[in-house]
């Protein structure tokens, strides 16, 4: 029998990726069947893009040793411009606007204002940003 994958928990400020997406959001962390473990946890389970996520493997941000993007001499560079773009469009999540709280409150703080951002207004429960009904009730929200 396979090993479980060990996720990062909602509350550890581990669960905010580089580019500041709060994985613990994200359909593929929430999902029952071999769940992703977040962006800076272990490879397995990790779809195509989140092992090749552009921003993840960045040269400048590994190169530096920093935990964030906007601690890099090129924020915001053109790739994150591009990922912030998406993520408002799509998603109503805005990367930058995210790194800017995280470099304002620090990612502890940040971990919790995103617990209380996304609880679903009617059972409590972790709202998934890729999906516009709670995962848990099916309100929409």
């Amino acid at each position: 029998m396979p090993s479980k994958v060990e996720k990062i928990t909602e509350d550890d400020p581990l669960i905010i990726a580089p580019c500041g997406i709060n994985c613990s959001l994200c359909r593929a962390y929430v999902r029952d069947r071999n769940p992703c473990p977040g962006c800076r946890g272990e490879a397995s389970n990790k779809s195509n893009s989140c092992l090749n996520c552009a921003v993840k493997n960045c040269k400048e941000l590994a190169a530096g040793g920093y935990q964030f993007c906007y601690s890099c001499a090129s924020y915001p560079c053109a790739k994150l411009l591009h990922l912030d773009l998406r993520y408002r469009t799509r998603y109503r999540v805005g990367v930058i606007a995210n790194l800017e709280r995280l470099q304002a409150v620090g990612a502890g703080r940040f971990v919790d204002e995103e617990a209380a951002k996304w609880s679903c207004p009617q059972c409590g429960a972790r709202l998934c940003m890729h999906k516009p009904q709670c995962l848990n009730c099916g309100c929409t929200w």
